[in-house]
C-alpha cells in the first residue's frame, strides 16, 4: 500500500536526511572525556597540610573544624611573603617571625569578609629542622598563646606559607569567626 502513495519530492528529501543523520549517530564514536578541572588531585601544598592536621588537632580536643576562606588565606600569604622579605630584622626572642600589621590584617579581616574576631599565628621553621606542615603545627602546639588559637572557638582560617630560597619556611595562619548573620545568609543561598 505505501509503495502506490504518491509521495511528495520534499518529503523524500526530508525522510533521506532523517535516515542519513540516524545512519550517522550510529556510527558516532563516543565523545573523549576530558577532565575540566585540576581541582580533583589533592592538595598537597604545606598550607593545606598545615589545615588538616590543625583540623585534625581540633576534632581531637572536641574543636569543630575550619573551614578555609580564600580571602583569610590571601591576608595570610601576604604577612608570610613580608616576614620572608625581612627575615633577620625582627627582635621578638631572636626569631624569624612578627605579628607586625595584625591590626591591619584584623581590620581587612573584618571591613571586608564580615568576620567579628580574629586571631594569628605565625611561625619560622629552618631546612634543617625538616620544615613541613609538622614541624609548623609543632611549633603552636608547644606555644601557650598558639595553642590556644588552635583549640579556640573559631568558625574559619587562612594559611600561607612561603620558602625562602635557602629552604627556610615562613608561615602564618590566621583564625576567625565569621558575623552569625553572615553565616545564616550563606546557609540559606548554599541549601
Amino acid at each position: 500500500m505505501l509503495s502506490r502513495m504518491k509521495t511528495h519530492p520534499a518529503t523524500q528529501f526530508v525522510a533521506l536526511v532523517c535516515a542519513a543523520a540516524l545512519a550517522s549517530c550510529a556510527n558516532t564514536p563516543e565523545p573523549t572525556r576530558i577532565p575540566v578541572s585540576t581541582a580533583l588531585r589533592p592538595d598537597t601544598s604545606i598550607s593545606s597540610q598545615v589545615v588538616r592536621e590543625v583540623n585534625a588537632y581540633r576534632r581531637s580536643r572536641g574543636a569543630q573544624e575550619l573551614q578555609r576562606h580564600d580571602g583569610l588565606d590571601h591576608l595570610a600569604q601576604e604577612h608570610s611573603e613580608y616576614l620572608r622579605k625581612n627575615r633577620g630584622t625582627f627582635v621578638i626572642y631572636g626569631k624569624n617571625v612578627s605579628h607586625f600589621g595584625f591590626d591591619g590584617r584584623t581590620l581587612i579581616a573584618r571591613q571586608r569578609y564580615q568576620m567579628i574576631s580574629v586571631s594569628e599565628n605565625v611561625a619560622a621553621a629552618s631546612k634543617r629542622e625538616s620544615a613541613s606542615s609538622t614541624v609548623l603545627v609543632g611549633l603552636w602546639k608547644g606555644s601557650k598563646d598558639h595553642h590556644k588559637n588552635m583549640i579556640d572557638k573559631w568558625t574559619h582560617t587562612g594559611v600561607g606559607v612561603v620558602v625562602d630560597s635557602d629552604g627556610m619556611v615562613f608561615a602564618t595562619q590566621l583564625f576567625s569567626t565569621m558575623n552569625h548573620s553572615q553565616i545564616a545568609a550563606r546557609d540559606r543561598f548554599t541549601r
